[in-house]
């Protein structure tokens, strides 16, 4: 029964992944095909129209997905759904939730298998590995942020328009910067109001400087001023607090090594202590208390490491 648990376990897991690796790309591409095919047989502008909604229909909400009408009026659906957004939609929200059953379910399996409630945490994975492509994306986000806000200024001293000006940002830098300025000029320029447009722009993202950006734009819509000025300046704060933030970074970079050999000890005696004398380990696996103790331990250190690193962060 052991064997067969964990050959459909195996079998669950390899399944899963081609299911989120399978990301649908062919059926959007066919879509935007139909599109540019129905436009050819109009006119140059109609095709050029074609490219764009086919671009800014990339850039929304997976509208293909049959869960597309829950996630607008579930909440916690639509979190998922944006949380994809910002990690820049590494798969679809079906196929996020698919594969966080299936995860689930092997979870469970190798749970009953071994007896211990740990591997329940397999079903975690999906959404883990989302979150971590989101805050990767959003580091980058802020990091080019003021290099965006440089060029923007310059465009807007040369004489460009807001939208001229974005879409010059949208051209020069690469994404997730480029994409998202690009998508708000595409929106302005297919009709969308100007400040709707900006305040998207924080809606979509989760930067820790674009609030500022964004009500700066929309006030200096609202009542007119020298934009170009305050993005020198707020480029300027940016980036002074990058370098303070490095500068701590440096001096706790201790505090952060030490979580991590602390955290990692245990698992490390333990594995050559099973290397060794694999008969004085097998309590852990065939004794329930045993069980408990591990998944105790496993659960007390994980606890421990991510507090130690928590305090050793500090907000620049």
């Amino acid at each position: 029964p052991m064997t067969v648990l964990l050959g459909l376990t195996v079998f669950l897991l390899v399944a899963g992944l081609a299911f989120a690796l399978t990301d649908g790309r062919e059926q959007r591409r066919n879509e935007a095909l139909g599109r540019i095919r129905r436009a050819l047989g109009e006119s140059d502008d109609d095709l050029a129209q074609a490219f764009d909604d086919a671009a800014l229909r990339e850039t929304q909400s997976d509208l293909s997905s049959v869960l597309s009408g829950a996630a607008q009026r579930l909440r916690f659906l639509r979190g998922i759904d944006l949380m994809l957004y910002r990690a820049g939609r590494p798969m679809s929200l079906t196929r996020l939730l698919g594969l966080t059953i299936v995860a689930s379910f092997a979870g469970l399996l190798l749970a009953s298998a071994f007896g211990m409630p740990l591997p329940l945490l397999l079903g975690l994975a999906p959404l883990a590995f989302v979150w971590k492509k989101k805050q990767s994306r959003m580091k980058a986000f802020d990091d080019e942020f003021p290099q965006a806000l440089a060029l923007f200024s310059r465009a807007l001293r040369a004489g460009h328009g807001l939208t001229s000006g974005l879409q010059m940002v949208s051209d020069y830098l690469s994404d997730p910067v480029g994409t998202e300025f690009g998508l708000v000029a595409r929106e302005i320029s297919a009709g969308l109001d100007q400040g709707t447009a900006i305040a998207n722009l924080q809606d979509r993202l989760e930067a820790t400087d674009l609030p500022i950006f964004t009500t700066a734009v929309v006030v200096q819509l609202e009542t007119g001023g020298y934009l170009a000025e305050f993005l020198d300046n707020l480029g300027e704060m940016i980036r002074e607090r990058m370098m303070f933030g490095g500068k701590v970074k440096a001096l706790t970079s201790q505090s952060r090594m030490s979580a991590n050999i602390l955290a990692a000890l245990p698992f490390a005696i333990g594995a050559l202590v099973n290397l060794f004398d694999p008969e004085y380990t097998a309590v852990f696996f065939q004794d329930p208390m045993g069980k408990m103790l591990a998944t105790v331990t496993v659960v007390s250190v994980s606890f421990g490491f991510f507090l130690c690193r928590r305090l050793a962060r500090v907000e620049a």
